[in-house]
């Protein structure tokens, strides 16, 4: 098919928004004459469909009529009049009413890919304040609307969205639309949304052929942001987005980075409606394969009871990999698996074996394992093996809620890789007292869960000869924490800690 086709498929006509939107606009609509157009534009810009949908709307009739154009979303209810938009709203069709939303795997398809959006979203709006930009909502919108054609094809056309998403495994958005409709994905978004009613500034904004101006340097670099790391942040092609953010910020490459983190983080919370993992799930994670991901229409699985680590890399998968080569390790490893302990196993002598198991087994001279306080609020070094007394690393413990590198790492079983590849991203993110007692050499942590939430934590590293870590030796650390999760999960209710 042609791009004119496509553009025909793709038409403006009936559009869904997403139930928890109808119904927080549903429980505004009483309070009309008290909120402001700001409190409706919080709740419509979540929603890509939502925002969509007003701005095609009321563009259509203002343009008609006034001859001039709408491209923020605030400006859009003004005009409108917040009773006239509420009870409209009222009245819109219901994603998860549709055959679309219906289906399991299109539904989740719908709230990974608003996710994307509302990450990209969030970061351009960033990035313009931060350039001080007095129109940021428009930077904000247009990083929304570039996410239409997905929705569409979603909502009318799901093999062929299905089609894209398997492309998309292996290639950029861009070249899995070449690839797989025919056309490219620029002239196919400005196409559709022109189509849409969405006015020339904001298809401007969206124009990709050699931008300079600071405005479409921010959404094409966020853009891009967003699509990268929704599986991870490790991506090479992060380092020009944060580049890009730099320059035009006049800001530190650390300070850009740590604004993208924090930014990933809040947006996670904002969305949290969605079921679907947000990309602030994977910051901590280093690179590593991704695991076969199921087809759209194999999906059986409802998409509201999937759990938020369905998607974590196979490096965080329990006992994935093959067993390890190392008798000693083997040994411990087995010791844990069979039981072969005290009846019940104490809390340090788990503990204990495992520390051996990862000095004798992998040859990593520091090791501790922290555990959280009764009180629930910090992460504290309960063991150790090879910290010398007066080692600062003794004294390793940090705030659960912390928002550095182990506090992230807390929130979800998984572990850490920190090595020369990735020290400059991820270093900055650890906090100074802790930088002080680990030192400045290569380091593994992985976090410790029960179903009933996070416990504990275990580091290791190659002490003072700094002994390289390799990508082997981190497959079995993670195989033997998973396994040691389970065995000290079991002793923690009968030991109190």
């Amino acid at each position: 098919m042609n791009l004119q086709a496509w553009r025909d498929r793709l038409k403006p006509g009936d559009l869904p928004i997403f139930r928890h939107t109808h119904a927080t606009l549903r429980t505004l609509s009483p309070r009309r004459e008290s909120i402001a157009a700001r409190d409706v534009a919080h709740v419509v810009l979540a929603d890509p469909l939502a925002t969509l949908h007003l701005l095609h709307s009321l563009n259509l009739r203002v343009l008609e009529r006034y001859g001039t154009e709408v491209t923020g979303v605030e400006q859009a209810l003004m005009l409108q009049g917040l009773g006239a938009y509420l009870d409209a709203a009222g009245r819109l069709p219901v994603v998860e009413d549709s055959p679309a939303g219906q289906d399991a795997g299109q539904l989740a398809a719908l709230q990974a890919l608003t996710r994307r959006a509302q990450h990209a979203a969030w970061q351009a709006r960033d990035f313009a304040v931060l350039h001080a930009d007095v129109r940021a909502e428009e930077v904000e919108v247009a990083a929304l609307l570039a996410h239409v054609p997905e929705y569409l094809l979603w909502l009318r056309t799901p093999d062929t969205a299905a089609k894209l998403r398997r492309l998309c495994r292996h290639e950029s958005l861009a070249n899995a639309v070449q690839q797989g409709l025919g056309v490219p994905l620029a002239d196919l978004r400005l196409g559709v949304l022109a189509d849409w009613s969405i006015p020339p500034a904001t298809l401007d904004l969206l124009a990709e052929q050699g931008a300079t101006r600071a405005r479409p340097l921010i959404l094409a670099a966020c853009l891009n942001l967003a699509e990268r790391c929704q599986r991870g942040w490790w991506e090479a092609g992060l380092a020009t987005d944060y580049a890009v953010l730099g320059n035009v910020a006049n800001v530190p490459l650390d300070e850009i980075i740590r604004n993208v983190h924090a930014n990933a983080v809040r947006v996670a919370r904002h969305g949290q409606w969605l079921t679907q993992p947000p990309a602030a799930a994977w910051l901590p994670m280093i690179p590593g394969p991704w695991p076969h991901e199921p087809d759209a229409e194999r999906h059986a699985a409802p998409a509201a009871k999937a759990p938020a680590t369905m998607a974590a890399p196979a490096r965080v998968v329990r006992h994935a990999g093959p067993p390890p080569g190392n008798p000693l390790l083997r040994q411990a490893l087995e010791q844990l698996e069979t039981g072969n302990l005290d009846d019940p196993p104490s809390l340090n002598r788990l503990c204990g074996l495992i520390l051996k198991g990862l000095r004798a087994g992998l040859g990593l001279e520091r090791a501790l394992i922290a555990l959280i306080t009764p009180d629930g609020q910090r992460l504290r070094c309960r063991l150790t093996q090879g910290v010398r007394a007066e080692d600062p690393l003794r004294q390793f413990e940090f705030p659960l809620a912390s928002r550095d590198l182990f506090g992230q790492l807390m929130a979800r079983m998984q572990g850490v890789w920190i090595n020369p590849d990735n020290r400059a991203r991820l270093w900055p993110l650890v906090r100074p007292e802790l930088r002080q007692a680990i030192g400045a050499g290569d380091f593994y942590a992985m976090s410790l869960h029960t179903d009933n939430g996070p416990f504990g934590l275990v580091y290791a590293d190659g002490g003072q000869s700094q002994a390289g870590l390799d990508a082997d030796r981190y497959r079995d650390f993670k195989l033997f924490c998973q396994l040691a999760a389970d065995e000290l999960g079991k002793a923690l209710p009968a030991d109190g800690a």
